[in-house]
């Protein structure tokens, strides 16, 4: 009977549960670098949540869709369709060309500037 028992469990599949693997370029982040494999993990399961870009790409990918079934119902012509991707293709490469401005910090240059505009203006 043990045997039996012992066969059953065997064949039966247990599910696993997914790692998260961090790719190479996302271990070199500032954020994830100081910390351990378990906490990086963490870290990047949290970053994948709030990342917007897949949400993006199922959006643009849904609108050249519904480019393409309007085309075949008629209601626009091709010509129009391939003018409406163009634009959304362009679009989209300027925003990610764009990059968030990083807050600069000023030269010395320009605080001692600053400061002698405030020391005449006290005089």
């Amino acid at each position: 009977m043990w045997r039996n028992l012992k066969k059953q469990y065997k064949n039966q599949s247990v599910p696993r549960i997914p790692r998260i693997q961090v790719p190479a370029a996302a271990a070199d982040i500032s954020l994830l670098k100081d910390l351990n494999q378990g906490q990086q993990r963490y870290l990047y399961s949290i970053m994948r949540i709030y990342d917007s870009r897949p949400q993006w790409k199922a959006l643009q990918t849904r609108y050249i869709h519904s480019l393409g079934y309007q085309q075949h119902l008629g209601y626009i012509t091709q010509q129009e369709a391939l003018s409406c991707a163009a634009v959304l293709r362009h679009s989209t490469m300027q925003a990610s060309a764009m990059v968030a401005p990083q807050r600069t910090i000023l030269p010395k240059v320009f605080s001692r500037a600053k400061n002698v505009s405030t020391s005449k203006t006290r005089a």
